[in-house]
Formats: C-alpha cells, structure tokens, sequence
C-alpha cells in the first residue's frame, strides 16, 4: 500500500518515541526522505521514466529531461538510434564537428547532459528518452515517486539521521545497516526485475560484443 509524506514522518517519530515532538521540523524529515530516494536512485536506478519531445529543424542538441541521471534507450520518430562515441562522430563527419549534414536520425553522441544528434534532425519529429532519475525535492504535499515496495525502507534512514541529531551512535549504527540492506535488495530487486524482462536484459548494451540493433 502507497505511503504519503504525512505518514513517513509520523512512522519516523513514533519510532523514534517523539510523536508530536517539534525537535525535528516536517521539513527536515523531507529532506532525510529526499536523501533516501537519491541513494536509491544513484545506487539501485530505482526511478525509470521515458518523456517525449519533438525536435526542431536544424537542432542538433537536447538537454537531458529534469532530473534525469543516465539515458537507457533514445528513439527517434519511433525508431531506436544508436549511442556512438565522439571518435565515431569524428569518422563521420571526416573530424568536423560543425558538420551541418540533416536528415533523419540514426546516431546520437552524449556529453554534458546532452544528447547530440546525427544526423541533425531536418523536420519536427518525435523524439523518446528512456530514463534512469534522481528524486525530485519532497514536500508534504508531494506524492512520493519511490516504488510503494521500498517506501517504508527510507523510515530507517530518516531514523539513522534522527537519532545521529541525538548524539545517539548507537541506534544510528542499528537503523542505517538496516537501511544499507535495503539498500542491497532494492539493488537486488531491479537486477531480478532485469532478468526477466527481455526489453532491458542488460543495462547496457555497450558491453556486448554485438548487437541486433546497436547499442541504445
């Protein structure tokens, strides 16, 4: 069952024996919260999105969506294209970058938060991004992303934060190595998850040798 923000807090301060209690604000405990998810999702890739955008004639570069932290798949006009390197870019364009060659699609280069296009797009299309992210900031208001399997996890480490507040080591210790083995079944979880979903059977096809299509 999905959790709200009200309840994390108040699961965290009843177990921490301060139902009520102002010592810690609603605002601290969200952003312990925000903590938890952002481990969650720099150590497990535990946010998966997809977004779209329609691409603009001439324009070769677009940014990464908000919040996004690693790119799994980019299609164009429905059409999976293929990740290269800047050397590969170099060998097409004969080593000029400013090269303004437009067509459909077929290469993209990523840097700086930045997918490139190859070649540059020549008409509006739509363009699809598959996603890993981080959290977005939490508020009481907020409805929380996290996978309504791991939200009462992040409890044990907001508990970790609290009690490290009170100079208490001892239940710190306790509450954040239960909250690192979360941490290693959530890792665990989405290894599994890989596993038997043949769409993502590897997160990276870069480490392949060959591939059917190329690498996304």
């Amino acid at each position: 069952m999905a959790m709200t923000v009200t309840e994390i807090q108040t699961a965290a301060r009843e177990l921490y024996n301060a139902t009520g209690d102002s010592f810690f604000s609603d605002a601290q405990i969200n952003y312990f919260l925000w903590q938890a998810c952002h481990i969650f999702a720099k150590q497990a890739l535990l946010f998966e999105r997809t977004y779209t955008t329609t691409t603009v004639a001439s324009t070769q570069d677009y940014a990464y969506p908000t919040n996004t932290i690693a790119i799994k798949r980019v299609t164009y006009n429905g059409v999976k294209i293929k990740r290269i390197t800047h050397r590969e870019d170099d060998a097409m364009t004969l080593q000029n970058s400013a090269s303004t060659m437009s067509g459909s699609s077929t290469y993209y280069t990523d840097f700086n938060f930045t997918l490139s296009l190859r070649p540059i797009p020549s008409s509006a299309v739509t363009l699809k991004i598959y996603s890993f992210n981080d959290a977005a900031s939490i508020s009481n208001t907020s409805t929380l992303e996290i996978p309504t399997l791991f939200q009462f996890d992040t409890v044990d480490y907001i508990l970790a934060r609290m009690f490290a507040k009170d100079k208490d080591m001892g239940s710190m210790q306790l509450h954040m190595a239960l909250w690192n083995e979360h941490v290693r079944d959530a890792i665990a979880h989405k290894a599994r998850s890989r596993r038997t979903d043949s769409f993502a059977t590897v997160q990276d096809e870069g480490t392949l040798p060959a591939t059917v299509l190329g690498e996304s």
